[in-house]
């Protein structure tokens, strides 16, 4: 095969490589990329202090039997995984046995608020409480 019939050959498999991946990689963001505004994490700290802190402590530290929502354990249990998967915990156990009395944006404030608590940074647009958005967020350790 000649240089140049090779160069026909894989120029077609090279542009589908380039079309099929450069959706995916448009798509990703993570928590370091400042999906919350700090506004948002104002409402999310009143949010928290009212519905979530007689259970996760004042300081997110959590008390033995609710988890901490902040440092190490916190991101050891999330890290890999999305925020959608995070909402989702929340949306449907949040508070313990009354799920329902905070309303799914009250939830993504909160979820901003332990966002800014872990460190991540604040940036520009609100996080939305749509599921297909929020699972496109990454967890990861923060830059």
């Amino acid at each position: 095969m000649t240089a140049s019939k090779f160069g026909l050959v894989a120029l077609p498999v090279v542009w589908m490589a380039l079309v099929t991946a450069a959706p995916n990689a448009a798509q990703s963001k993570s928590v370091n990329d400042g999906i919350f505004t700090e506004a948002q994490a104002t409402r999310g700290e009143a949010g928290y202090r009212k519905d979530c802190s007689s259970c996760h402590g004042d300081g997110l530290e959590g008390n033995g039997f609710a988890s901490s929502l902040t440092g190490s354990e916190f991101m050891s249990s999330w890290n890999g995984t999305s925020v959608g998967d995070l909402f989702e915990r929340i949306r449907v156990s949040m508070p313990e046995g009354n799920a329902s009395s905070v309303s799914g944006p009250a939830k993504i404030d909160i979820i901003a608020f332990m966002l800014k608590s872990n460190k991540f940074p604040a940036g520009q647009a609100e996080l939305v409480a749509d599921a297909a958005v929020l699972k496109d967020i990454k967890f990861e350790l923060p830059k």
